[in-house]
């Protein structure tokens, strides 16, 4: 049987609602003696409190929202569980949603989130968020808590917003190739959201500052999924290529596939570099070099922020750009020229 704020209160010879001022932290006349001994008693009883009544008292739910746009990509997953790490250690529950990258779905999401009275909102927009910006915009506006853009932001909407520098990821990542000879490399992204245009910007910055023409045929689009990265990994594979910048790690797998299908090697056929850093763990045989977005610091930077919004702590919108890095192992051949 759940024990409940009476049974305290009956044991101590107080009222319940002097249980619960003391329970909650209130002001109160009780004796600091008094106080100890009903948080004692709570103890012996194994009290837990009912989180729905005390926010009726406190007017906190200590609950936050996630909304996420794919959860089987391996980033996306590990920043949410960092997210909920960081929720947990400062005593919030985090409610993580899925929008699969529709943009719909984030507009139906964030009305909900704010249905459910949660104190914040971490939002990661779906890839198709360039297509209804205005929309999306618009209903933030009107959102009564605050929130925070993460990840995927819109450098020209004013809130607050976390992010890394993807136009420098992606231009350490070819740099790293053109140094290592390589004069005829190809790009797999999306840039169905801002993100995935500031990757091609780096890949596009880094030619140009080797003086390398750029080829529309070297560049192909997919949508950071394994199965885009499969095909247009088969479709590079029909240009005369020596190396392939691919702009996630989920497309990385699939083109890491298809190059194995066609009995061609990495790096000895093909040199590689991904971005995330999220997969390495998980495949065998290739020490795969990749752009490493620290999701912890990500996480820790997107949560301190919010946190102080919802605390009054931030008066004007803040933005934070962390920056990525890029990890060499050995997935790319030096060439000589």
């Amino acid at each position: 049987m759940k024990v409940t704020i009476k049974d305290i209160a009956k044991k101590a010879g107080v009222s319940p609602s002097a249980v619960s001022l003391v329970l909650n932290n209130r002001p109160c006349r009780i004796s600091q003696q008094k106080k100890d001994e009903i948080k004692q008693i709570a103890k012996e009883l194994n009290y837990t409190a009912n989180q729905i009544a005390r926010s009726l008292v406190t007017k906190q739910t200590k609950t936050l929202g996630l909304i996420i746009p794919d959860i089987e990509n391996i980033f996306f997953s590990s920043l949410a569980k960092h997210i909920e790490i960081e929720c947990r250690k400062h005593g919030y529950a985090l409610i993580i949603l899925h929008s699969d990258n529709n943009d719909q779905h984030d507009l139906e999401l964030l009305d909900l989130l704010v249905s459910r009275s949660v104190e914040g909102i971490f939002l990661i927009p779906g890839s198709e968020a360039s297509k209804y910006k205005e929309a999306l915009i618009n209903k933030l506006k009107q959102i009564p808590i605050p929130y925070i853009m993460l990840d995927r932001v819109y450098p020209e909407f004013s809130c607050d917003k976390a992010w890394f520098d993807n136009e420098y990821g992606a231009y350490l990542a070819v740099k790293h190739m053109l140094e290592k000879g390589h004069r005829k490399i190809g790009c797999i992204v999306s840039t169905n959201f801002y993100n995935g245009q500031l990757r091609l910007n780096g890949y596009i910055r880094a030619l140009k500052e080797y003086h390398i023409p750029i080829k529309q045929n070297y560049i192909v689009k997919g949508d950071y999924k394994k199965e885009s990265g499969y095909f247009a990994g088969k479709k590079l594979m029909q240009e005369d290529l020596t190396a392939i910048f691919v702009t996630n790690d989920m497309m990385a797998l699939g083109v890491i596939n298809s190059i194995y299908e066609q009995n061609k090697q990495i790096p000895n056929d093909y040199s590689i570099v991904s971005y995330d850093n999220t997969i390495y763990p998980y495949i065998f045989g290739i020490e795969l070099t990749s752009v490493k977005q620290d999701v912890k610091k990500l996480s820790s930077s997107a949560f301190e922020l919010l946190y102080k919004k919802i605390t009054g702590s931030v008066g004007t919108e803040k933005e934070i750009c962390l920056q990525p890095e890029l990890i060499v192992r050995n997935s790319v051949k030096a060439l000589n020229h």
